[in-house]
């Protein structure tokens, strides 16, 4: 079985020995991932047709999933990467990224524009031209994060 490793880099071996072991086989691309309790992570590793980047969070202006497919979006680039959105949500909640629908989380030091929209809505036009809603369920939450 195909296991992640997410961890300080003076654990990995370790781990990997440990895993490697039990019979697990380590693989970036493994659906099972194996996380440390105080790991701190400050980057996603993101994958365009076979080539793997590590993509600090502060160059991220938003994932969002299209089923199980999640896409990560920086200015230039778009990747695939393997984690769920919940779990981006809690990684990077304290780095300035929120929730703004179902589908999307957005950093607010990417939002480059603000504009009311319907049904009580907000569109965010963010720093790489995309534009995105901000749905009614996430609004209020979204408002108090970004101090609006």
């Amino acid at each position: 079985m195909d296991i992640k490793i997410i961890c300080k880099k003076e654990n990995y071996d370790t781990y990997a020995k440990l895993l490697t072991q039990a019979g697990f086989t380590i693989s970036l691309d493994a659906e099972l991932t194996f996380r440390e309790d105080n790991f701190i992570q400050d980057t996603l590793i993101g994958k365009i047709d076979e080539v793997y980047e590590i993509i600090h969070y502060s160059k991220i202006v938003m994932i969002e999933s299209f089923g199980h497919e999640i896409i990560l979006h920086t200015l230039d680039k778009e990747y695939s990467i393997k984690e769920k959105l919940f779990e981006i949500e809690g990684l990077f909640e304290d780095k300035g990224f929120i929730r703004i629908n179902k589908s999307q989380i957005i950093n607010k030091t990417m939002i480059k524009e603000i504009r009311p929209s319907f049904n009580s809505k907000l569109s965010l036009l963010m720093k790489n031209k995309s534009m995105v809603d901000v749905t009614r369920n996430y609004l209020v939450r979204f408002k108090e994060f970004i101090g609006f």
